[in-house]
């Protein structure tokens, strides 16, 4: 292929399917520097990205025995010693009609970017259609050749390990035939189609400068096969579902299984295309270590059962939404379940919505499934006692919605007197959880209460917590049922000075509707000079008369009594 091929760019983190498995018996690998090295630093590989492009092109790209079939795994180097994986990946995407690869790797990343399932150009048409194919960029230390390599190795385990081929070097016993590791030359040399010899000088050159022996295919096939034995298996966590849940079959790409593939006595039961658009029975499970959900599947009418990737089936959509609403069940009979009825995470029955009748939940998410013909069911996430389950919005009443609500606490001197016509007490800020009318507001007309907490709600209405005076009881309050004392603001641009006076520095206005909290002394800063920017004069219910002044002290504005704060002339 093109070796100053640049390549494009990506990342997004990756998950790591397996460790660096350093055997303590390496007798059937023929010595290397390189390898020991890896072993004895203990160096790890990359985990896999999988930033992949959506321009490159899939229809008729499948390899010769099918899409999601490829035979084996083709290694590259780019031949260029100045580019860098970010520089490769985007000059291939730019170039790609020409040639491009499935993945590229360095001594930091792999990153795959294009789609195993489908074939790539970077071989020759005889290797194009057989091999997923991946490119190395030239790196420049010791360590980054040896990081490199086993981030090569892990990859084309872990693409055997995927697609269930066994490893098998190209040999000159072999030629090629059964190969499921070859590089670029072996594909030259055995099959035709193609004449590059990478990363044959490359690998032989690193390996000669840094390690003082030629690095080979050889080597890197004991990685391969180190890497290989250690994910042979795949651990899986299987969870059993009912078997009444649907979904339907998609499966280009993908096999059907008589276990979850790469399991013990796994085997594949031919293309999951096979079962294309039928709507199949979901009654357990597989959760891989590789990130993949696995599903055991049965068509309808019949008592065949496979595993399948997930990927391969199409379930319902499912849009999901906020909600902080009660509801009461209203004695419909219906299943309560795990999860949403018919989702991927398939689900069990958590008793009946018609043993909580007339029962009120707590309501905070609801999910609306569009079905394949396009009609749409809703259910609601719901709270029965500590439990959460998902019930059919048919078996449930919808309440009030709950308000959100934003409190501040502040010190509880400052007063209000209760005009109350027309408002309630409540134990809490009304339509939140648990608040309930204590009776109206008009009981306390009249009197003055102190407050000690605002509760500004998603209403746009502000509430007040309130004790009357010689009293441990509180309510809460709108704050339209409180009269607050009159406060007249006025701009003022001087200077003034505190004058040693013992007074509250306050955060707003003291008895104003917005509460205020200490900040500090006036006495402090005796003798200071302080802008002044605002006066307010507070006029009380008696009629009475006081100012403060809003001081800018350091860098901090507040709120300060005349009498602490002589106006300078």
């Amino acid at each position: 292929m093109k070796k100053n091929l640049l390549a494009s760019f990506f990342i997004v983190s990756g998950v790591t399917i397996g460790g660096l498995i350093a055997l303590n018996n390496q007798s059937s690998v023929s010595a290397s520097n390189v390898n020991d090295y890896i072993h004895s630093q203990n160096i790890k590989h990359n985990g896999i990205a999988f930033p992949i492009w959506s321009g490159f092109p899939t229809d008729d790209m499948g390899y010769r025995n099918g899409k999601g079939r490829p035979e084996g795994v083709v290694v590259h180097e780019t031949a260029n010693p100045s580019s860098t994986i970010k520089n490769e990946i985007a000059y291939m995407k730019s170039n790609y009609n020409s040639a491009f690869v499935h993945t590229f790797i360095d001594d930091n990343n792999i990153l795959n970017i294009a789609d195993t399932n489908n074939m790539s150009w970077g071989s020759g048409p005889v290797g194009n259609q057989r091999y997923v194919q991946f490119e190395q960029v030239r790196v420049h230390s010791k360590y980054a050749f040896a990081k490199e390599v086993s981030n090569a190795a892990f990859y084309t385990a872990y693409v055997l390990n995927h697609y269930g081929l066994s490893p098998n070097l190209a040999t000159t016993a072999n030629r090629g035939k059964g190969a499921t590791v070859l590089a670029h030359a072996d594909v030259s040399k055995y099959l035709g189609g193609t004449d590059h010899v990478d990363p044959t000088s490359y690998y032989s050159e690193s390996g000669k400068k840094w390690f003082n022996q030629a690095y080979t295919m050889s080597d890197l096939y004991g990685l391969v096969k180190e890497y290989y034995d250690g994910m042979r298996y795949s651990k899986v966590s299987f969870n059993d579902a009912t078997g009444s849940e649907s979904a339907q079959v998609v499966g280009a790409g993908y096999d059907l299984y008589n276990h979850v593939s790469n399991t013990d006595s796994s085997v594949s039961q031919g293309p999951a295309s096979k079962l294309a658009g039928k709507r199949v029975y979901l009654d357990c499970t597989g959760a891989k270590d590789d990130g993949t959900m696995w599903y055991r599947i049965r068509v309808g009418g019949t008592s065949t059962k496979y595993w399948v990737d997930g990927r391969a089936l199409q379930f319902r959509q499912i849009d999901y939404s906020s909600m902080n609403v009660i509801g009461k069940f209203d004695g419909t009979s219906s299943d309560l379940r795990s999860h949403v009825y018919n989702s991927e995470w398939l689900s069990n029955s958590r008793g009946n919505a018609q043993q909580y009748r007339n029962q009120t939940t707590k309501i905070d998410q609801k999910a609306v499934i569009t079905d394949y013909s396009g009609s749409k069911s809703t259910m609601y996430r719901v709270l029965v006692g500590n439990k959460t389950m998902w019930a059919s919005s048919w078996a449930v009443e919808l309440q009030q919605n709950y308000s959100k609500v934003s409190f501040n606490d502040a010190t509880g001197s400052e007063s209000a007197q209760v005009v109350g016509a027309g408002y309630d007490l409540y134990n809490h800020v009304s339509n939140t959880d648990s608040s309930v009318s204590q009776g109206p507001a008009s009981k306390l007309a009249g009197k003055r209460v102190y407050l000690d907490c605002t509760g500004a709600k998603d209403d746009g209405t502000m509430w007040y917590r309130i004790r009357v005076g010689g009293t441990s009881t509180k309510y809460w309050v709108d704050g339209r049922a409180l009269q607050f004392r009159q406060i007249d603001y006025s701009s003022m641009n001087v200077i003034g000075t505190f004058d040693g006076t013992s007074s509250d520095l306050r955060s707003h206005v003291y008895n104003s509707e917005w509460l205020s909290n200490s900040r500090g002394n006036a006495q402090q800063y005796r003798n200071q000079k302080t802008k002044i920017d605002q006066k307010a004069v507070i006029t009380d219910y008696s009629g009475s008369k006081s100012v403060m002044y809003r001081v800018l002290v350091g860098n901090k504005t507040m709120w300060a009594s005349s009498w602490a704060v002589n106006i300078n002339n």
